[in-house]
């Protein structure tokens, strides 16, 4: 069974359905036959999906005879179709006359006969104003109203133009608007209307082709240039054809559209940051469920130092500028909820660099209850949330890897937009200019928003608020008064950020709590440490628990130890030889209340606080250890030969501990046979190369002293160096006079 048409759609109607028109060309047995008017595209839309359409008002149905009628309408008032359209002056003198038709509607259901005779009476023109003020509950209806002829503006018209009047409003199907003066028609038709020829229109828009350029040319020189540069034909210079004057042009341009001006001019990414279609779309409905974040430089000079103004200048020096960094300007990020629009985080920074997006997510991810005691804020920040979506601009501080990876470590998703394209990224960037307009432009050091702005004064040299004074200004404001002020943003409709929070958190589950463990490993600062009995730490800075003990179990291991600097409580530990986080608790107490940098601070000034006292007390350090030693008695005079004595006998002992007695292992002597190297038949056999006992020896020289028994020993250290060792003796020629052993001639036994 077909299904059937609930509508009755005449054939060539047009049909809008989803914002898109086409024209009913036919009907089949399953829809109808359309055809897109706009690009020629031929379907068939089923009867249900038109019927559904119409039902609920997403579609619309235009017949060829309400097509017509609309058509004549415009053609009569020339393109008007709504008495809003029309300035409110008009609006008045529209519904005069509608008055006067109403209350000629009145007399004929009297049973008057509304002729151009009686409508000429001048009671009857007295009764129409009153019944028409009585109709419009007005009594000034006819104040200041233009109802009548131009001789006579105020008075009522004559009774044959009330009757055509009345006629002509029944006959547009009584469309107040055809009531309305068409003066705005006169003249010749708008296609006629050109007074310009084709060669000087052709003119205009070269010159406005060369005025729609990035250099931003002047007119006047533009126009004079232009005249010089543009070519007339034969027919023109024949025709006699002028080209517009200066004045044709600037009216020209100042008919052009303004975004279409601001395009040219400063190009299109400013043109869409000035003019381009925002969104209205409701983007959150629960706190911490996007979060964009935006830095910017702020318009106001600081003094860094934050000490006071004055300073002694050398006559020599007069001319020189001040210190680098004494005074300069501060980079504020930023991150806003969008559904409750509540500042979750804001920080001041002298670069924006990735390190301090970390620390504005840790800030919004934290309690912000020491900003609130530390600047004096009278109630309390935002809390703090897990961040679903951040959503940033392209800029270096959140486009970098480790932002990334934290981000998604914390399981928060990331977004990021154009940079420069206010568009993308609107609610964080539009409370930079309420906090410009409303805090900063009432500050000593404040610059302007741009460049040349203030002529006569000079923020430099007026900068005296300190970074933190102003910090405090700001926090103060982000925490006091911004969530307190009557918002008007796309789904606020004027209620104020902490009404808004408090009805978002009515009506949700609740707020994702951030966790702190997750907080130290992907947004905290890591270092390498050693475990000791006593635990580890941190720059210095104590940490110890059981599970701690147990791990490293009396032994040294290196680990890797995790801190949030806004949360020094607690560090977790990592190693590789465990898959379990470990988790070390502070154990100097005293800073338990304060964050890393404080710490540090701290640290720092109780090394360099007071540095003559410092000088002095190592004096005093020095002076105490001299005597502490001279009265021990251990360490004897300096001056003395006799503190220097044993020292020489040590050198002595370790010079003779490095002489080492070398054996010669020659086997080079004669050998006798075994059993036999106790017979007396002979000597001892004597050195290689030697004559025997028995044989006579060359005759020595006779003051030659006799050689004494010794063994062989040479000290190898001792001899000259170029020196012929005895083991080489038997490659010269060597004459001993003596032998080593005299014969044995009793028994020792």
């Amino acid at each position: 069974m077909s299904a059937k048409a609930t509508y009755r759609i005449p054939q060539g109607s047009e049909l809008v359905l989803e914002r898109r028109r086409w024209r009913v060309v036919g009907k089949d047995p399953e829809g109808y036959a359309v055809e897109g008017i706009d690009d020629g595209e031929c379907i068939v839309l089923p009867f249900r999906r038109v019927t559904e359409a119409l039902t609920v008002g997403d579609g619309e149905v235009i017949t060829p005879v309400m097509a017509e009628t609309r058509r004549k309408l415009l053609d009569y008032t020339g393109g008007l179709e709504k008495l809003a359209q029309l300035p409110e002056a008009e609006q008045r003198d529209v519904r005069a006359r509608l008055g006067l038709i109403l209350a000629m509607d009145v007399l004929e259901a009297e049973g008057r006969k509304l002729t151009q005779r009686y409508l000429d009476r001048a009671d009857v023109h007295r009764r129409l104003r009153d019944i028409a003020k009585t109709l419009s509950d007005n009594p000034h209806l006819f104040h200041d109203t233009h109802i009548g002829s131009a001789k006579r503006p105020h008075s009522l018209p004559s009774g044959r133009t009330l009757q055509e009047m009345r006629s002509t409003f029944i006959s547009y199907g009584r469309e107040p608007i055809v009531l309305a003066r068409r003066h705005h028609l006169k003249g010749p038709p708008e296609d006629q209307r050109r007074r310009m020829c084709a060669t000087q229109e052709r003119f205009i828009d070269y010159v406005a082709n060369l005025y729609l350029s990035t250099q931003q040319p002047k007119i006047g020189p533009l126009y004079e240039n232009s005249k010089a540069a543009f070519k007339l034909s034969e027919q023109d210079i024949l025709k006699g054809v002028k080209l517009p004057s200066v004045t044709t042009i600037r009216t020209r341009f100042r008919q052009l559209p303004q975004t279409m001006v601001e395009a040219g001019r400063n190009g299109k990414r400013h043109a869409q940051n000035k003019y381009g279609a925002g969104s209205t779309d409701i983007r959150a409905l629960k706190y911490g469920e996007t979060c964009p974040t935006d830095q910017y430089l702020m318009s106001i000079f600081t003094n860094a130092k934050g000490e006071t103004c004055i300073k002694k200048i050398d006559r020599a020096k007069a001319n020189e500028p001040l210190e680098k960094r004494e005074i300069r300007r501060l980079w504020l990020f930023f991150m806003i909820d969008v559904a409750t629009r509540l500042p979750l985080a804001w920080l001041l920074a002298e670069t924006a660099d990735g390190d301090h997006q970390k620390k504005l997510l840790r800030m919004a991810m934290r309690d912000k209850t020491r900003e609130k005691v530390r600047y004096g804020c009278k109630h309390d920040p935002a809390p703090p949330v897990s961040l679903a979506l951040v959503k940033s601009d392209n800029g270096t501080a959140a486009r970098n890897g480790e932002v990334y990876a934290s981000q998604l470590g914390l399981g928060t998703a990331v977004m990021t937009g154009r940079a420069y394209n206010s568009t993308d990224n609107a609610y964080a960037e539009r409370p930079f200019g309420t906090l410009q307009w409303k805090v900063l432009n009432f500050l000593p050091g404040y610059t302007g928003s741009r460049p040349g702005e203030l002529n006569r004064y000079d923020g430099q040299k007026k900068a005296e608020i300190t970074p933190d004074a102003l910090m405090g200004v700001i926090t103060r404001y982000f925490v006091d008064e911004y969530p307190y002020t009557q918002h008007n943003g796309t789904g606020m409709f004027g209620a104020t950020p902490w009404q808004k929070f408090e009805e978002v958190r009515e009506r949700s589950d609740g707020i994702d709590a951030p966790s702190a463990e997750m907080l130290r490993l992907h947004l905290g600062e890591e270092e390498q440490a050693t475990t000791s009995s006593e635990g580890v730490k941190f720059m210095g800075i104590p940490y110890n628990s059981s599970a701690l003990q147990r791990f490293a179990g009396g032994a040294r291991k290196k680990c890797t130890v995790m801190l949030n600097p806004d949360d020094p409580r607690q560090v977790t530990i990592l190693n590789a030889e465990t898959k379990d986080l470990i988790t070390a608790d502070l154990t100097m107490t005293i800073f338990a209340d304060l964050t890393l940098e404080e710490i540090l601070a701290v640290k720092r000034a109780a090394i360099e606080a007071n540095p003559g006292l410092r000088t002095l007390h190592e004096e005093h350090l020095a002076e105490a250890r001299r005597r502490r030693v001279r009265e021990s008695g251990f360490f004897p005079d300096s001056d003395l030969p006799s503190s220097y004595a044993r020292i020489d006998k040590l050198w002595k002992f370790a010079a003779d501990m490095a002489n080492v007695e070398l054996v010669s292992m020659s086997r080079s002597v004669t050998t006798v046979a075994p059993g036999s190297i106790m017979d007396r038949t002979r000597s001892p056999a004597p050195y290689a190369g030697l004559p025997a006992q028995d044989e006579p020896a060359s005759p020595a020289a006779p003051d030659t002293p006799p050689l004494e028994p010794s063994t062989h020993h040479v000290d190898h250290d001792a001899m000259t160096p170029g020196a012929t060792p005895p083991e080489a003796a038997n490659d010269e020629k060597t004459t001993i006079t003596k032998p080593m052993f005299s014969p044995i001639t009793e028994s020792k036994v």
